[in-house]
């Protein structure tokens, strides 16, 4: 960069086609919701009017069936959100996902092209937030941390997603990473923050019981997304756990979490 050195490179990329993209998250007592969508290249042009890019980035049109126990769920094509999370969909059904940890739930979708997208998963229990520990910095008493533990069963092999949001849970989130437990060496996981807490201070602790597979797509689209800021990277592929003739990304999983608010107090 000091010696002014450059040179014009030309890369001849293949064209990239458009893939369905898959996102069904499973909450027992909510009702069955899809989001149905497509991607495009790294340098196609990106719509401005959010009515066009909903009408060009959403796939309409599909039949979406999601089956347990011999009973099969259509879920009707139609505009959905979730105000409390800001989550938006264009698949619904009224049906209310059942709390059963122990039968499983199939997805089925046939695209309006004939395509066809399939996935399998089965709900996890929620892990409880043990307790939430506000310690007050020793060296600068007017800033605190907040310490979050939990009880791992060690006889399993588990994988946590935590996030951690201040002032709102519309917020973006101050923290948000996943872990598996095989490192713990003992049945106590205890997440925590810096010393940047003041008094009044509102945070929102959520802790997500995920499976594997959702492990590897939220690790692997983190991947993806840090491999576009990089140069000499090479471009990370999304793991899912999708089949069928659509070769479509994305992930079909349930949504255990516990979710504990905390005001910082002395």
């Amino acid at each position: 960069a000091a010696c002014n050195l450059t040179k014009d490179v030309d890369l001849d990329l293949p064209d990239y086609e458009n893939r369905p993209v898959v996102e069904c998250y499973l909450e027992p007592g909510k009702p069955m919701r899809m989001l149905l969508t497509q991607s495009f290249g790294f340098f196609d042009q990106f719509d401005t009017s959010i009515v066009e890019f909903l009408d060009n980035a959403t796939l309409d049109s599909a039949l979406v069936q999601i089956e347990y126990k011999g009973q099969v769920f259509t879920l009707e094509n139609r505009y959905d959100i979730d105000f409390t999370t800001g989550r938006f969909y264009n698949y619904v059904s009224s049906a209310l996902v059942p709390t059963d940890y122990d039968s499983d739930f199939n997805l089925n979708i046939t695209l309006a092209d004939g395509r066809t997208i399939a996935a399998q998963t089965r709900l996890l229990p929620v892990v409880p937030i043990d307790s939430i520990v506000v310690d007050w910095s020793p060296t600068r008493d007017s800033l605190a941390r907040v310490l979050t533990y939990l009880t791992d069963d060690r006889t399993k092999t588990n994988f946590y997603r935590r996030v951690l949001n201040y002032s709102s849970l519309d917020s973006v989130p101050n923290q948000d990473f996943i872990v598996r437990d095989n490192l713990n060496t003992t049945d106590i996981i205890a997440f925590g923050t810096g010393y940047e807490l003041k008094e009044g201070d509102t945070v929102f602790n959520t802790v997500y019981h995920i499976t594997e597979p959702h492990f590897n797509f939220i690790e692997s689209f983190q991947l993806a997304i840090q491999a576009n800021f990089n140069p000499f990277s090479q471009p990370s592929e999304i793991q899912s756990n999708l089949s069928g003739t659509a070769n479509a990304l994305g992930i079909f999983t349930g949504l255990a979490f516990d979710r504990d608010t905390t005001i910082i107090r002395k």
